[in-house]
């Protein structure tokens, strides 16, 4: 999924202690430069990565039973399992990885044009303490895995990443806390929204019992409709126009809108505009460029719609999140 808010994705440096303790580890010392990794609790993982590093890097892979979240924003990955499959992730998308047993393999991390990751891993334990869902749980929504290798019991699935997905990565890599322990309770929160938001995706992307009962013929189209939203936020989208560009009747595309999403089809697309504007302002984006990329007329609009929802100007928004860092 295109969108302006990547180029102001960051990662904060490091001090000269984690540097030192990532190169210990024999990772390349200009990978090791622009990675963030954080342990909020036991079992759970997460490793922020932006930046160019000056060659790729392949690096064996070897673990227990887990399942990992890797959002792409930049760069390519190319991974195999031992006596399983490859897989090759472009930016712009989000890969789920689900795994039962202790497996091992390979990843090459590619930085031609730079690297934006968000990588988030967690053991069974990890998983069912933060969320109480069990590895069973989670492989049921990956209905769409593209490698499904039950002989070394594993599976991935990938897809374009959206809005909501986007704001939470910038959040994750943008946690400003200070305090270890607001910082880790920060972070678990946002792996757990992370998540929640993925398998939200998932249900309505496969057909859930609900889904399907509510829209069981438009539904193609209606998720259809949306990925146009999320890909093309910036555009003046009107009912007409996006029910014309799918095929529906503007009345159907509305009731559809509201059984599939809760929402209208303008309401919908002001908050995928509002999630890419929170992953842009968090990343140090100003308040006009970001009201200009994500689509709304004016800043005075803008400013008025990111009130009327969070209850706060943008400017005193920016102004919070950056007095803390």
């Amino acid at each position: 999924m295109a969108g302006t808010a990547r180029r102001f994705f960051r990662v904060k440096r490091h001090n000269p202690a984690a540097l030192k303790e990532l190169k210990a580890l024999s990772i390349p010392e200009s990978w090791a430069r622009i990675m963030q990794v954080d342990h909020p609790r036991e079992g759970v993982n997460i490793c922020c990565m932006n930046g160019r590093p000056d060659a790729p890097w392949t690096f064996p892979v070897e673990g227990g039973a887990s399942f990992s979240m890797s959002i792409l924003q930049k760069g390519c990955i190319e991974a195999g399992f031992d006596n399983g499959e490859r897989f090759r992730l472009e930016g712009g998308y989000v890969s789920l990885t689900a795994t039962g047993e202790h497996l091992s393999g390979w990843d090459t991390f590619t930085a031609e044009q730079g690297f934006r990751l968000v990588n988030i891993h967690l053991t069974p334990e990890a998983l069912c303490g933060l969320t109480g869902l069990n590895m069973d749980d989670v492989q049921r929504y990956m209905k769409s895995a593209i490698g499904v290798m039950p002989h070394i019991n594993a599976s991935v699935a990938m897809m374009p990443i959206f809005s909501n997905l986007q704001r939470l990565a910038a959040e994750i890599a943008q946690c400003s806390y200070l305090d270890s322990k607001a910082r880790n309770v920060f972070l678990c929160a946002k792996v757990c929204e992370a998540i929640a938001a993925m398998l939200d995706t998932c249900s309505r992307e496969q057909g859930s019992a609900s889904t399907l009962k509510a829209v069981p013929s438009d539904r193609l189209r209606l998720l259809q409709a949306r990925a146009m939203l999320e890909d093309r936020h910036h555009e003046s989208w009107s009912v007409q126009s996006l029910a014309q560009a799918v095929g529906l009747n503007e009345k159907r595309l509305q009731a559809g809108f509201n059984a599939l999403y809760g929402s209208t089809v303008h309401e919908s697309l002001t908050r995928i505009r509002l999630d890419v504007a929170l992953a842009m302002l968090s990343s140090g984006a100003n308040v006009t460029d970001t009201a200009q990329a994500v689509g709304f007329a004016n800043v005075s609009h803008f400013s008025k719609v990111f009130r009327n929802t969070f209850g706060i100007s943008p400017k005193r928004w920016v102004h919070g999140h950056r007095a803390t860092e």
